[in-house]
């Protein structure tokens, strides 16, 4: 089967510890790319120099540029030679039959516009483990059955769609990969899915990184007007767990309110996926743990959406930059 013309890209700001083994599985892919172009948000940690490193042995192509992702991501592609661009993020350890398999479908019968990567985790302890069984859906491998969002970590695209959908958009500092995804869709794009192109990824080491990262993907997805229903749920089924226990201060009885609220919480939102994850892990108390993480992770998803929706009342670029680029100012309008 013949191999076309690719181009992998990729954006880093900071990832010292990791960008070697990155670049290096970048480097030895059992099919080679026609170029790989980073670009570095100007790291201050000495990532930059290891990069320069590569450079001058004409292994990559470097940018450095102070910018976001999605700026980042547009400025590799558009100086990226090829058709096809198959996009990772640095801080990964890249398969190293990932550009073979995600280019794949591009060589056959199918010929998608679109290529869905998969991804797979290392993880380092049992917190690390419990963070990848409570965030990831166990049936994620088997989304090309439905609508799939894949992750700019691990995708490949044709160049003419990312012009099209005027690139990656540069207003949003998360959920920037999501709205591209549903832009390529809103343009009629065709997608497949590639389970064996992986990339393998850490999860966050630490309780407040995990808050962090969430927070974020939830603020981004609050100011796009993503999943506006979900949080609206999720908000009204802890009103009804938290007014009692608020009300308690006053009239201690009125916390028996919160039992069957928070029962029905647990057993319906919560079990099923803690339940899971207890039955694949070796940890005896990976159950608790993952519960208490689902739980956490909800409660600062919450946080973030409300105050995503709060920056689009503020400042109204984000509704108007939403407008001008995809033509709708809420992706709760296309449903």
């Amino acid at each position: 089967m013949k191999n076309i013309s690719c181009s992998v890209i990729a954006t880093v700001r900071n990832e010292v510890e990791t960008i070697s083994l990155f670049i290096d599985s970048l480097l030895s892919q059992s099919i080679s790319p026609d170029e790989i172009i980073i670009v570095d948000g100007e790291s201050d940690d000495g990532t930059n120099e290891i990069l320069q490193e590569y450079y001058k042995n004409n292994k990559i192509i470097l940018i450095t540029d102070n910018c976001n992702i999605s700026e980042g991501r547009n400025l590799a592609i558009s100086s990226a030679t090829t058709e096809f661009i198959a996009a990772t993020d640095a801080g990964c350890v890249i398969d190293k039959n990932w550009l073979q398999e995600i280019t794949k479908p591009f060589r056959s019968p199918v010929q998608p516009d679109v290529v869905a990567g998969n991804y797979d985790f290392d993880y380092h302890n049992s917190f690390e483990e419990s963070v990848i069984l409570a965030t990831n859906n166990p049936q994620r491998t088997r989304s090309d059955e439905s609508k799939y969002y894949p992750s700019s970590r691990s995708i490949a695209f044709r160049k003419s769609f990312w012009v099209e959908a005027k690139g990656y958009p540069e207003w949003l500092y998360a959920a920037e990969d999501t709205l591209f995804n549903i832009r390529l869709r809103q343009l009629g794009a065709k997608f497949v899915f590639a389970e064996n192109a992986i990339v393998k990824w850490r999860p966050r080491t630490s309780l407040k990184q995990v808050g962090k990262q969430f927070f974020n993907y939830a603020r981004g997805n609050g100011r796009i007007g993503f999943s506006t229903h979900g949080y609206l749920l999720n908000l009204k089924t802890h009103a009804f767990i938290i007014a009692p226990i608020t009300l308690a201060l006053i009239w201690p009885w009125a916390a028996l309110l919160s039992l069957f609220p928070t029962y029905s919480h647990i057993k319906h939102n919560l079990l099923p996926q803690a339940k899971k994850a207890g039955e694949v892990s070796s940890d005896k108390h990976m159950l608790y743990r993952v519960l208490l993480i689902m739980e956490y992770v909800r409660l600062v998803g919450m946080a973030g959406f409300l105050r995503g929706r709060l920056d689009r009342m503020l400042d109204r670029s984000f509704k108007e930059n939403q407008i001008a680029w995809m033509g709708i100012s809420s992706i709760d309008e296309e449903n």
